[in-house]
């Protein structure tokens, strides 16, 4: 396959993409792909003149990108909560619809009862619409079981959603929130103690540590067994309050370290020194209503790799990344170019995939084609999908007419 000619090509030049850091940014361009994989482009009149191609795609006038990546979703579970919303949007906090039995607790009941096909059903047609957006690798967590048995049963669907799906799908195990009732001390052991069970079902182990989910101290239990059976670590850290939780950035090699709303300017300067990446998570900003944003000034000065997810969840129900990637520049400051890198590039760094997120030879061809003329307009234009084909290892998944 030949796609060109392309009106404007980018894509980083290499893994992760820092703040300050050049792309390639290729006018009139040609994009080859072989068996999956992309093996040439440059300009349209050098690749149109090298390859007798048996299909080509024209892009002319239009944007062409690598697929998008989205590093951060709660994809799979049962219910909605839009009630709950409106009662926020009343002034109602989350603590109020705790104790009249919603929030997370609310999810993880209505998920315990779902059946395994009700859940491979809802997970598809999530992963359809995100993928029917330009997003062809998704990260999905476990996290609505409060049992360790429950969570093998969420991490086993996840993984046949992967198999069932086009899109990419990378399985974590997350310890979301403890039980409300029992020995807090026994359940932390007790994850602990089972992830050595999680083997060939997750990629990462993930902890919620914030005010009202897991201190400090219980956060380092879990990740000190996940880091020694081998997974990888990642940090929900500082979201809600700061109490300790991304100074674990000492003490473990993580991945990615997410949210960071309230995280101080020390912590960032361990984490650009231990190539560490922020992941934002704009969107839950939004729906959380709340007035604090990371510190993306820090961020930039200490280069520090920027990702961002959709963080979706029944609080933040949205799958389109295209929206994270235009809040991400109208709220939180991001650059049009540093949007599109923290979605492809830097995302992949996050999870740790080294063979995709850019547009070079070698990688997989992960391609979005978009029905816009250059890459400013991804976050310039606001509440539309964009994309007009979505290509996946080479085949061309979502394909929009005129």
């Amino acid at each position: 396959m030949v796609i060109g000619p392309i009106g404007q090509l980018v894509t980083a030049k290499s893994m992760p993409w820092r703040p300050g850091d050049e792309a390639l940014v290729l006018e009139d361009a040609g994009l080859v792909i072989n068996n999956g994989v992309i093996t040439d482009l440059g300009p349209w009149e050098v690749v149109r003149s090298r390859y007798n191609a048996s299909q080509v795609m024209n892009a002319d006038g239009l944007l062409v990108t690598a697929g998008l990546i989205d590093p951060h979703t709660h994809l799979l579970f049962a219910g909605s909560r839009e009630d709950e919303f409106e009662l926020k949007v009343m002034g109602a906090t989350y603590e109020d619809i705790l104790k009249g039995g919603g929030g997370i607790y609310r999810t993880i009941n209505d998920t315990i009862r779902a059946g395994d096909s009700e859940l491979i059903s809802i997970g598809l047609g999530r992963l359809n619409r995100a993928l029917s957006h330009g997003t062809t690798t998704i990260e999905v967590k476990s996290g609505y079981g409060l049992t360790m048995e429950q969570e093998v049963r969420l991490l086993r669907l996840i993984n046949e959603l992967g198999r069932l799906s086009k899109v990419d799908v990378i399985p974590t195990f997350l310890a979301h929130v403890p039980p409300r009732s029992g020995r807090r001390d026994e359940y932390v052991r007790g994850v602990a103690n089972s992830i050595n069970g999680l083997r060939g079902l997750a990629k990462f182990v993930d902890v919620f540590c914030d005010e009202g989910a897991f201190t400090v101290d219980e956060t380092r239990v879990v990740l000190k067994s996940a880091v020694e059976t081998g997974f990888g670590v990642r940090i929900h850290a500082d979201e809600l309050a700061y109490i300790g939780c991304s100074d674990l950035v000492r003490d473990f090699n993580f991945s990615s370290m997410d949210h960071l709303l309230n995280t101080p300017e020390s912590n960032i300067k361990a984490m650009a020194n231990k190539g560490v990446t922020a992941t934002l998570l704009p969107i839950t900003i939004l729906t959380n209503r709340t007035s604090k944003r990371p510190p993306i000034n820090a961020l930039r000065g200490n280069r520090v790799p920027i990702a961002i997810g959709t963080d979706f969840s029944p609080n933040t129900w949205s799958l389109s990344l295209q929206l994270a990637m235009e809040l991400s520049t109208h709220m939180l400051g991001l650059t049009p170019m540093e949007a599109l890198m923290a979605a492809t590039v830097n995302a992949a760094y996050s999870l740790g995939l080294r063979d995709r997120g850019l547009l070079m030879p070698g990688y997989l061809a992960d391609v979005v084609i978009w029905n816009i003329p250059n890459y400013r307009w991804l976050t310039y234009e606001l509440g539309m999908n964009k994309a007009k084909a979505v290509i996946k290892r080479g085949e061309v998944v979502v394909q929009y007419g005129d």
